[in-house]
């Protein structure tokens, strides 16, 4: 069993705002045009979503406007944190998960954590796609969502 990918960063706002920024501004901060099905066809993507409840969708829009199914909302608690059965460019039976926690700290800061794990669903491909994404995360992770909360 593979270990999952652990990221953690301090943003400088408050939970609801750090909350906020990953659900409902994702379009704005996160690499469309390198982290994408599009970006995997050489195209840029136009938007990304996802569906704020249980069962919600994450959907890419892509640079033909062809809609790009990337997973599913597992958990969804406002503020606090959500999860989701991450698939994207992948069939749906090879979903790995990813949760993200938010946690008030000091003054009006958040400590986001990160958590990618369940690489079994990749079969063969566990290790290769564990490595990518340990890489991939700090990129869309640390570096694109980082930015967008200052």
């Amino acid at each position: 069993m593979l270990e999952p990918v652990i990221k953690t960063i301090d943003v400088p706002c408050n939970q609801e705002q750090a909350f906020k920024v990953f659900i409902e501004e994702i379009t704005t901060w996160w690499p469309l045009d390198k982290n994408s099905v599009s970006a995997m066809g050489g195209g840029v993507a136009k938007a990304v979503s996802i569906e704020p409840k249980v069962g919600g969708k994450i959907i890419e829009i892509g640079h033909d406007d062809t809609e790009h199914f990337w997973g599913t909302v597992n958990s969804y608690e406002p503020h606090a944190s959500f999860s989701l059965k991450w698939h994207i460019g992948l069939p749906a039976e090879s979903a790995s998960l990813v949760g993200v926690t938010f946690t008030s700290i000091e003054g009006d800061k958040t400590r986001v954590q990160l958590t990618h794990s369940n690489w079994e669903a990749f079969g063969d491909k566990a290790a290769d796609m564990r490595a990518g994404y340990e890489g991939g995360w700090v990129g869309v992770f640390e570096t694109a969502y980082q930015a967008a909360c200052n």
